[in-house]
């Protein structure tokens, strides 16, 4: 160790040192195993461990106040006893000796060597089947610790009595709903805004009614073609227009984009001006109970629309409509303004689909009874298989206007006729177009026969396959169509 001077020298003449650190340095003096046990018995029953802590000093003296000796000079101090690590279980040395002679290296214990000294202080009262030394039961308690819970019994439900409260009403005004109910008028709102004319209102307050019409349905102001449907350009030679010129204006009797009446040359003259209202023109009465089609005037007339009184559907909607909630039937369209006899209300719009397209999506619906927004273009089809193959038809199932929601009657109060706006060339692509036939108050729902071939007709024997009629009306037909899909009423 460092510090130390050969034993047999100088003032270490007479003195000893023991060191229980098993360290070895190459000027320390060895002292024999025999020589130890001989004159220090006291050694051997000392409990020896490795030293895993810095070592410390320890000097038998009992004296308090005498500081380390020193080798400088001739003065030798006595050293200094240390109580940073008293050891009670160390003997004291034989009074044959001198307790300033010896000096002892002892490695400050650990809490496992505490632990093992303290067991040795009793050892006599140990013995293999001490739990508190030698437990047996760390297994089982790791493995009970780690178990699932004990299962509960069975609870016998017959004995807990039944306790009868009512329910809080659900509250459709908190907070949460009421934020869920005004985010979807928002996102309907905001479909609303892209329709052309006069506003369309929502009056639906059922939160799950309004979220299926604000998710489910998309609102155009104009026929959206899907594939394989083809239209003739409304610049194209087969297009034409008539003779008039827009400084005198269309006349009514010869006007070319008029139709003929059958085996005559008369013309039939859809339109007339108001006599209620002065500033509408609207269709006449005659033609409201005929079944005709109406050529409007288009970009190849003469009189190219200016102040055209043939130019009524090509000018939009001019009536407030709201999408009201009727129970039972569904969603119902109403106006708040008064609708005169003869005035345009709207145009059913939808994907323009063919009629291969149309029987796919018929099928996929069939004997589910829901609701068909099926519409045949059929007014040129006749019992020809090719004309009928090149057939359109109109689908407002998710796209398509606010007419999309009137329902039918069997005793409607609006009527929907074709009507050539841009196009006179194509007789597979035209417009569909809703007339009022009587005058409506504000308010009233907006009704049409889904089937006009069966107008004011009720059948013997009701289809089965049939969606039954809800309209309520003292004549009804007790089915809406036969086969799902309307039509024009030009086929029997």
């Amino acid at each position: 160790m460092a510090g130390r001077v050969p034993l047999g020298s100088g003032a270490n003449q007479n003195r000893v040192f023991i060191d229980l650190t098993d360290e070895t340095e190459p000027n320390d003096s060895e002292v024999s195993e025999n020589l130890a046990q001989s004159k220090f018995p006291f050694v051997t029953a000392l409990a020896y461990r490795s030293p895993t802590v810095p070592q410390k000093r320890k000097s038998l003296d009992s004296s308090d106040n005498v500081s380390d000796w020193s080798s400088e000079g001739n003065n030798v101090q006595r050293p200094r006893l240390s109580h940073a690590h008293p050891d009670p279980s160390t003997p004291s040395p034989a009074p044959s000796l001198r307790p300033s002679q010896i000096s002892v290296v002892i490695p400050s214990p650990t809490s496992k060597q505490k632990r093992e000294i303290a067991i040795a202080r009793c050892v006599d009262n140990v013995n293999g089947m001490d739990a508190h030394i030698f437990p047996t039961t760390d297994e089982e308690e790791r493995v009970n610790k780690a178990a699932y819970p004990t299962a509960k019994g069975p609870v016998d439900r017959r004995s807990v009595p039944l306790s009868f409260q009512s329910t809080p009403t659900l509250n459709l005004l908190s907070p949460t709903n009421t934020s869920h109910l005004a985010k979807l008028r928002h996102t309907l709102d905001e479909k609303l805004k892209r329709i052309n004319g006069s506003a369309v209102i929502p009056t639906v307050d059922s939160p799950k009614r309004l979220a299926k019409l604000a998710d489910n349905f998309e609102f155009i102001n104009g026929y959206q073609y899907r594939e394989g449907v083809e239209r003739i350009p409304d610049n194209s030679d087969f297009n034409i227009g008539c003779a008039c010129t827009g400084a005198d204006g269309c006349d009514r009797f010869t006007c070319d984009c008029l139709s003929k009446e059958e085996d005559s040359e008369d013309r039939i003259v859809p339109y007339e001006i108001c006599e209620s209202n002065r500033r509408l023109i609207v269709a006449t009465k005659s033609f409201l109970k005929r079944k005709a089609i109406i050529y409007e005037c288009n970009s190849r007339c003469g009189c190219n629309g200016e102040r055209c009184w043939n130019h009524v559907v090509q000018k939009g909607r001019t009536i407030r409509l709201e999408i009201f909630d009727t129970g039972s039937r569904g969603f119902g369209l109403r106006s708040p303004d008064l609708i005169h006899r003869g005035q345009f209300i709207d145009l059913y719009l939808g994907e323009v689909i063919t009629k291969a397209e149309a029987d796919e999506r018929e099928n996929l619906t069939d004997g589910s009874h829901a609701q068909s927004y099926l519409f045949s273009l059929d007014w040129y089809v006749k019992d020809d298989d090719d004309e009928e193959r090149n057939m359109k038809v109109i689908d407002g199932r998710k796209f398509g206007s606010a007419t999309r929601f009137m329902n039918h009657s069997c005793n409607p109060n609006c009527k929907i006729v074709p009507v050539c706006t841009t196009n006179h060339a194509d007789e597979y692509l035209y417009n569909l177009a809703f007339f009022a036939n009587r005058d409506i108050a504000p308010g009233t729902e907006l009704t049409f026969d889904y089937n006009q071939g069966e107008e004011n007709t009720t059948p013997q024997k009701i289809d089965p396959e049939a969606v039954p009629c809800l309209c309520g009306e003292t004549k009804c037909r007790g089915q809406l169509w036969p086969n799902k899909r309307k039509g024009q009423g030009s086929k029997p």
